[in-house]
């Protein structure tokens, strides 16, 4: 008999699975398996964590061997996990999975047993190591069409030929080709490729902070989240709706994945919105544009702050805490949106009676808020985020057991376990994937090629290089996952921004904003999809209403190149905390442009006005503020005129 992997406590509520099952390939997984299967997919999991906190606190082997050792599990659990098709058996792997499996210990253990000999001969390989080469580029390849989907293994492999075939192609593009066994000698045998620094991040940094996040859900902090969120916004305006962007910012930053935070506050915001009268479109919208945006709040932001760091060898609090204000500027346009809409509408909030009891949930979960206090703390006291990472997790545990409700004895920690690890599959893949873009690129300096292209296609201006690399980092992002979009598009828009004298911090937050706006940007936006299955509504409405929503996302980043006090880049405090309030009030007057509505409906005129002080406003600098504050004036002056006149009218009438 066929039994359950035993991880339902911590998957999302079953609407939002069967919903990311359709819209996801790495929800694809066989979830009933034999028990033999169960048990050894439990227990692989369970090791893989434990080698991975074990290594996090007491040394991690050669980077080279870990980041073997990290690859091995991750393509022995695909196997297990991912069938090949639909139509391949479900409740236990096939033969060829089977197979897979042995072939991947095989390669993974061949690694680490001879990094040393490769070494000692001075990278002089032999003909063995490009058979097992070969057969690494091969596993790694399907377990990205089992995983990530074809949208990354088409880049991949179109990558890959391009360093084989580049004598073929025509143009400025074209480069002198390599050979098979050149490109597997850089693919395998070298940090470019399968082992480069991609995979290295997820192998160091993201799974600690995958089993921490997984430790924070399970410990009820998403439960506070919701209730608070609940609480303090249920009863206003539109208050459902306020609550999705409130506790999707919160719950997001934790989960890393847009479309996951749908699928799990979604289950419970969308019906609330759908209840007091919003749309369902718009429920879902709501819902999409807010947990897009978890990945950009810190101090965890997913995935992003870590990739990010590496890349500039800063701290990773450095980058947390510039994120600070543009996240802030992010979900107040999407909160002063869905205020307007609510008025708009004429629609209430939520009564007394079903708000939950916030004392109540403050004295069951609030002591589980301590171990993210705890997390940033030792960041700012520049510890490494794998010690930060390894004792928050150890804090969290300790805490758990001061509630019988938050207590996480074995048989909480063993599911945790299995779900932590499933979670690092698709981006462990999709890390390895991205490896062979970087290395391609590397090799051929089609990056360097690129960027002189776009330079001179641009003119020298930076605006147009902007928009081009804003659409570049999109266009990368319609199906791949976050990371791997953010990492490619970094490396291939961070060169030609640095030959404009962009500094990197400011070039790589431009990027990575818009490598996670890419899952509500239509027409492949993951994040509405997942909201427009949850809320019943067309995927296009939903699409483009979240598009709407996060606008204010997909206009701040210019504000990065152009201003860069919004990430606190400037000598003055005075001059930092003044671009967060003038962003603040351009934020709103954004969201009643968007919206069309303050007190009353404004004509279209009026609106291009207070765009027009919106993008003013959101810019930092005195001539800038100057002229957006003189456009508002205009523009609220104007607007009151005609509710005077709508009052007068409805008077005489």
């Amino acid at each position: 008999m066929a039994r359950d992997i035993g991880v339902t406590e911590c998957d999302v509520p079953m609407e939002g699975e069967a919903v990311l099952r359709k819209a996801t390939k790495e929800c694809a997984y066989r979830t009933e398996m034999d028990p033999m299967w169960t048990k050894a997919i439990i227990a692989l999991s369970c090791v893989f964590i434990l080698y991975h906190l074990v290594t996090s606190r007491f040394g991690m082997p050669p980077m080279f061997k870990h980041r073997a050792i990290h690859l091995g599990f991750i393509l022995c659990l695909v196997w297990m996990y991912y069938p090949a098709t639909s139509r391949s058996i479900q409740k236990r792997p096939s033969f060829v999975d089977m197979g897979l499996m042995v072939a991947s210990i095989a390669v993974c253990g061949y690694t680490v047993l001879n990094v040393d000999a490769f070494a000692l001969r001075g990278g002089v390989a032999l003909p063995r190591d490009y058979y097992f080469g070969a057969v690494a580029i091969l596993l790694v390849l399907e377990a990205c069409r089992r995983v990530a989907g074809k949208g990354l293994l088409i880049l991949a492999v179109v990558f890959l030929l391009y360093a084989w075939l580049g004598r073929y192609v025509p143009g400025v593009l074209s480069h002198r080709g390599y050979s098979i066994q050149r490109i597997i000698y850089q693919m395998y045998l070298t940090t470019e490729g399968i082992y480069g620094l991609p995979i290295g991040i997820a192998a160091t940094y993201l799974v600690l902070f995958i089993v921490f996040s997984s430790f924070l859900e399970k410990s009820g902090l998403g439960t506070l989240f919701n209730d608070v969120s609940l609480a303090l916004g249920g009863r206003l305006v539109g208050g459902p709706a306020k609550v999705a962007v409130i506790g999707s910012a919160l719950v997001g930053m934790i989960s890393g994945s847009a479309a996951t935070n749908v699928a799990t506050s979604g289950a419970f915001t969308i019906p609330l919105m759908k209840k007091i009268g919003y749309k369902p479109y718009f429920a879902g919208a709501i819902e999409a544009a807010a947990s897009t945006g978890g990945q950009i709040m810190p101090p965890i932001m997913g995935t992003g702050a870590f990739i990010m760091a590496e890349f500039l060898g800063v701290p990773y609090i450095s980058i947390a805490a510039a994120a600070v204000i543009p996240a802030v500027l992010y979900f107040a346009a999407v909160f002063f949106q869905v205020d307007l809409r609510a008025r708009k509408i004429g629609l209430t909030g939520l009564s007394k009676e079903e708000l939950p009891d916030v004392k109540k949930t403050l004295l069951r979960y609030g002591h589980m808020f301590l171990p993210i206090i705890i997390l940033v703390v030792l960041l700012m006291q520049h510890f490494t985020p794998l010690y930060a990472a390894f004792y928050s997790i150890l804090v969290t545990w300790l805490l758990s057991f001061l509630r019988k409700e938050t207590r996480m004895g074995v048989g909480k920690l063993v599911p945790m376990a299995v779900a932590s690890a499933r979670s690092c599959l698709s981006l462990s893949v999709a890390m390895a994937n991205a490896g062979f873009v970087v290395a391609v690129l590397s090799m051929t300096g089609i990056g360097i090629i690129l960027a002189d292209n776009i330079v001179a296609l641009s003119h020298g201006s930076l605006f147009i290089t902007l928009v081009l690399c804003m659409v570049v980092s999109i266009v990368l992002g319609m199906g791949l996952p976050t990371s791997a979009c953010y990492i490619i598009a970094a490396t291939i828009a961070v060169p030609i921004l640095h030959q404009l004298n962009v500094p990197g911090i400011q070039a790589h937050f431009f990027v990575f904003y818009f490598a996670c706006l890419s899952t509500v940007t239509p027409p492949v936006a993951l994040a509405s999809y997942v909201a427009a299955g949850m809320s019943g509504a067309g995927t296009n409405e939903v699409g483009w209403a979240a598009f709407k929503l996060a606008l204010a996302g997909f206009i701040v980043p210019f504000f990065f190149v152009y201003a860069p006090a919004i990430l606190l880049q400037a000598d003055s405090s005075f001059v930092i905390a003044w671009a967060a309030v003038s962003g603040l009030i351009g934020a709103a007057l954004l969201s009643v442009a968007i919206e069309g509505f303050l007190f009353i409906e404004i004509p279209w005129f009026l609106r291009i006005i207070f765009f027009g002080a919106a993008l003013t406003l959101i810019a930092p600098g005195a001539s800038s503020d100057a002229a957006g504050f003189a456009l508002a004036a205009v523009g609220i002056l104007s607007v009151l005129y005609l509710r005077r006149r709508k009052g007068d009218a409805a008077a005489g009438l």
